[in-house]
């Protein structure tokens, strides 16, 4: 008998009842929408802002005091340690190796381009490194810097004379995509030089040609790129390099990311080891190449931790709010309903029902608007954070089904709020004042 009179109830006054389900529907849609993007938000905005640049610097651990301007060591190519291109492989063998996106490994040679003193820094432009027999690692500059724009093209690793321009020095010589450019060693720190050609010639500058002008709006536009492997030669320094700038996901740090590592429990020292921490990923890199000192890029990492944090704060305002919404429209509608039928409630009580059976009537009906709502929200939602991540990150999210549950919960919660104060006042209704009036 009560679910039929549940069920005729929620056949009349059918636009109110639709108008409801609606309500809670956009609620749970902007609820399981944030919920599916927050699932995977951390890695997609930790993927963009690794474009910014590398977020770990690689030195070797017996390196003297820096001499660095501009974030670039202008020390000589004789001066300092080196790191051992062939350990760079490591990398991608540590606990987080799959948390590395990118890096690429840098030699600096200072040298004389038209009478003007230059930076030349040798990397990887795009390397495909093996790390085991089934796996090969894309990497180099391309992959850590993809938004440095280059007017040309970018040069290949093999190519032995290719380089890429700064487009300030550029201007400043009117170099052009296509020229041949004559560098010059400069003299090092025991007055001897180490001018060297790609080919290996000691007695002749290092000639080469500009593939391609880069801008970054950094250091970078003042300097001159090539091939790793050509200044490695050119300079005397084969196998060596510099530094290693590396682009890691990383978990925004915390206070138990900043513990003394030293002073840790066993179990604390596991837990923090097992989560990607930049100070953490930074410990492993140590281990697996133990001539180097890794650190992280304070500036980099911590920016990345408050974009994420109110990232997040931003997502759990929107949902506090569409849920406050969707639960005072459904205490309006379910308001009305109330004073509308107020006498069909005076005459359930005349005949008998107590207020445990008329509350039932209302909790059931709450309870399927709330259902039809979670569930329709939930569909709407997903939907729209498919269209949101395609438009935000260019890829799609897949569906979470984990939410269904959590939005049919959520859609009754909100149905059930809302009706609490338009049930109290049913509840106080006088059978013998309504059936009067």
């Amino acid at each position: 008998m009560l679910f039929r009179i549940v069920l005729e109830s929620l056949a009349r006054r059918r636009r109110r009842k639709l108008l409801s389900v609606l309500v809670v529907a956009l609620g749970i849609a902007v609820t399981s929408a944030v919920a599916t993007l927050a699932l995977e938000v951390g890695d997609k905005v930790s993927r963009e802002l690794r474009s910014f640049g590398a977020n770990l610097s690689v030195t070797p651990a017996a390196d003297g005091l820096s001499v660095a301007v501009g974030g670039v060591d202008y020390r000589p190519a004789g001066a300092g340690a080196f790191l051992p291109e062939a350990a760079l492989g490591n990398l991608k063998k540590i606990f987080w190796g799959n948390n590395i996106v990118a890096f690429a490994p840098l030699l600096y040679v200072p040298a004389t381009l038209e009478g003007h003193r230059v930076i030349v820094i040798g990397s990887w432009f795009e390397k495909s490194l093996p790390v085991d027999k089934s796996e090969v690692f894309v990497t180099g500059l391309m992959k850590l810097h993809p938004a440095w724009k280059v007017t040309g093209q970018w040069p290949r690793d093999d190519d032995a004379r290719g380089a890429l321009v700064g487009n300030r020095l550029a201007e400043s010589l009117n170099l052009r995509a296509g020229e041949t450019m004559e560098l010059e060693a400069r003299p090092v720190g025991d007055g001897q030089t180490t001018s060297a050609s790609p080919e290996g010639s000691k007695s002749s500058p290092g000639s080469f040609v500009v593939r391609g002008i880069l801008s970054t709006g950094g250091p970078e536009d003042d300097q001159v790129l090539v091939p790793l492997e050509s200044l490695q030669r050119w300079a005397g320094l084969a196998g060596k390099v510099r530094r290693v700038e590396i682009s890691a996901l990383t978990k925004p740090d915390d206070a138990f990311a900043r513990s003394d590592v030293t002073h840790l429990s066993g179990k604390d020292f596991d837990r923090w080891y097992c989560s990607p921490y930049a100070s953490s990923i930074a410990y492993q890199i140590q281990q697996a190449i133990p001539e180097a000192q890794a650190k992280p890029v304070y500036q980099v990492a911590e920016t990345e931790g408050r974009i994420v944090d109110r990232v997040g704060m931003l997502m759990a305002l929107l949902v506090v709010a569409a849920l406050v919404a969707a639960t005072l429209a459904v205490a309006s509608m379910m308001l009305a309903t109330v004073l509308e039928r107020r006498a069909e409630i005076g005459l359930f009580k005349s005949l008998g029902a107590t207020d445990g059976r008329v509350a039932a009537v209302f909790v059931l009906e709450a309870c399927a608007i709330g259902g039809l709502g979670g569930v329709g929200g939930y569909l709407l939602g997903s939907l729209l954070a498919w269209r949101l991540a395609l438009a935000v990150f260019g890829t799609p999210l897949g569906a979470h089904w984990v939410i269904l549950p959590v939005s049919l919960a959520l859609a009754l919660l909100v149905t059930l709020a809302g009706s609490a104060l338009p049930l109290a006042r049913a509840l106080k209704v006088s059978p013998a004042l309504a059936l009067r009036d």
